[in-house]
C-alpha cells in the first residue's frame, strides 16, 4: 500500500463555485506527488472551494476531506477520467497532467475564467470544462488515446473552446511508447482512429505508427463496439480549428493578457496535415504561422 504524505489544507471558503482538479495516474510516483503538491498550491491561490480527484491503480494510504485517490481497475485513460468525473462534485473540472509541476501563476487565469461562469472549455496548461457541459456530452469514453479529442469535438458543438497560448496542449498528444508490444500499439491507434474519426489518408500523413500498424488499426476500429462521432470534418480537425481560431482572435485577452506569448509547437507532419485537411487553416494561414512554431519530432 502506498503511503502518501502531502499538505492537507482545510477548506474554509464561502464562495459559490467549487472546482474539481482531476487526473489519471496509473502509479503514484515521486513526480505525481510533486504534481499534486503544485496543484494544491494552485488551488489555494485560485481561492475557491476545491477538491482533487485522482484515479489510480494503486492503493494510497491517505485521508483528506478534499483529496481523493480512487483505486480502480480501469483499462484506459478515458475510463480513468470518466471515473474521476463521476466521483467529483465541482461545478468545473480542471484536468491536469500528473507528471507536470505547475506554476502558481496559472491560478490567475483559472480564477478569471471561473468568475465568468463560462459555458465553454478553456485549453491551457490545464483543461477547464464546466460540469454541465460534460453532462451534456456524456463525458469521456473508454478510449486509450485521444480521449480528450473525442470529448472536445462534442463539447464544441454545445459550447466552444477558448485557447490560451501554450507550447503544447496535453489534450492533443498521442502517447507514443516504443516499449509497447505490436498488439498494444494497434489497440492504442485503433482508439485514436475512433476518437478522431480518422481515415487512412489521415494516418498516412500524420505517421503516428508505421503503415502496417496503421492499416491493421484502421481495420480493427471498423469492428470495434465504440463508434466515432461523425461531423462534417474529423474530430481532430474540429478541435484544431477551434484552437487556431481562438488564438488568432485572442479570446484569452478577455481573461488575462500574458506577459509573453509562446507559440504552439507542431511537428512538420502536423502542420502538413492541417495544410492538406483544413480549409480554415489555409484561409487564415498568414495569421496562424505567427502563432505556430515548427519543431523536429
Amino acid at each position: 500500500m502506498e503511503s502518501y504524505e502531502v499538505k492537507n489544507m482545510p477548506v474554509s471558503y464561502s464562495r459559490g463555485i467549487k472546482i474539481s482538479f482531476c487526473a489519471v495516474a496509473l502509479e503514484i510516483t515521486e513526480n505525481v506527488k510533486k504534481s499534486v503538491e503544485s496543484i494544491i498550491n494552485v488551488a489555494e491561490e485560485v481561492g475557491y472551494p476545491y477538491e482533487l480527484v485522482v484515479s489510480t491503480h494503486e492503493s494510497v494510504n491517505f485521508k483528506s476531506e478534499n483529496i481523493k485517490f480512487i483505486k480502480a481497475k480501469f483499462t484506459t485513460y478515458g475510463e480513468g477520467k470518466q471515473l474521476a468525473y463521476l466521483q467529483s462534485t465541482g461545478d468545473f473540472l480542471i484536468i491536469f497532467n500528473p507528471t507536470v509541476n505547475y506554476r502558481p501563476e496559472i491560478s490567475d487565469l483559472i480564477h478569471n475564467f471561473l468568475v465568468k461562469w463560462e459555458k465553454k472549455v478553456l485549453l491551457s496548461e490545464v483543461m477547464i470544462i464546466p460540469r454541465d457541459l460534460i453532462d451534456r456530452t456524456g463525458g469521456w469514453r473508454n478510449l486509450r488515446e485521444y480521449e480528450d479529442i473525442d470529448l472536445l469535438a462534442r463539447a464544441i458543438q454545445f459550447g466552444g473552446v477558448i485557447a490560451f497560448p501554450s507550447e503544447h496542449f496535453d489534450s492533443l498528444d498521442y502517447r507514443r511508447n516504443s516499449q509497447n508490444t505490436a498488439i498494444t500499439r494497434i489497440m492504442n491507434l485503433r482508439d485514436a482512429v475512433i476518437a478522431a474519426n480518422y481515415k487512412l489518408i489521415d494516418m498516412g500523413i500524420l505517421h503516428l505508427e508505421p503503415m502496417v500498424i496503421s492499416y491493421l488499426s484502421y481495420i480493427v476500429a471498423r469492428f470495434a463496439k465504440i463508434k466515432p462521432f461523425k461531423y462534417k470534418v474529423n474530430n481532430r480537425i474540429i478541435v484544431m480549428e477551434s484552437i487556431m481560431e481562438s488564438l488568432v482572435l485572442k479570446d484569452y485577452e478577455n481573461y488575462i493578457i500574458p506577459d509573453s506569448i509562446p507559440k504552439l509547437r507542431m511537428s512538420r507532419d502536423e502542420i502538413r496535415y492541417m495544410e492538406r485537411r483544413s480549409e480554415l487553416w489555409n484561409k487564415i494561414n498568414t495569421s496562424i504561422m505567427g502563432i505556430v512554431e515548427e519543431i523536429n519530432k
